[in-house]
């Protein structure tokens, strides 16, 4: 009986409530609605990323570049058959043929160009300009 009594009890008090509590909840659920724009203005703009220049670096100046190209490290350089490894630990690997830039210190110092195999996250490329080494970093020319 006193089940029976509590539950009469909690289900006048809600319907005393209901009225009140409908609007706040109508509220709270269009609160956190937005349209998303149609148009021109849909298209997403290409992130960027801002990187200081390595430590010696003349001038100091950020260097801006898209976060969506390709970047790794080489870890292997055979200069007597003129082909690098690198390893793009991103996973984003770039396509075959594709041409790298090949950085120390923030300055250029060699060009490859992707030839394969690929194996995991590292990938070979031809020698195309200058001299990498261990450790250089590669990015895409843009």
């Amino acid at each position: 009986m006193f089940c029976c009594q509590f539950f009469l009890l909690v289900n006048n008090f809600a319907l005393m409530e209901l009225p009140k509590i409908v609007p706040l909840m109508i509220a709270l659920a269009f609160a956190g609605c937005k349209s998303s724009p149609k148009g021109p203005e849909a298209k997403a703009a290409p992130r960027i990323t801002a990187q200081t220049n390595e430590p010696g670096m003349p001038g100091g100046k950020p260097v801006v570049r898209p976060v969506d190209g390709v970047s790794g490290r080489v870890i292997s350089v055979k200069d007597d058959l003129r082909f690098v490894i690198i390893d793009f630990p991103n996973q984003k690997l770039p396509r075959l043929d594709q041409r790298l830039a090949v950085y120390r210190a923030g300055q250029k110092v060699a060009e490859v160009k992707v030839s394969g195999p690929i194996r995991g996250t590292s990938i070979a490329a031809d020698i195309t300009a200058g001299d990498p080494q261990f450790g250089d970093q590669v990015r895409d020319e843009r």
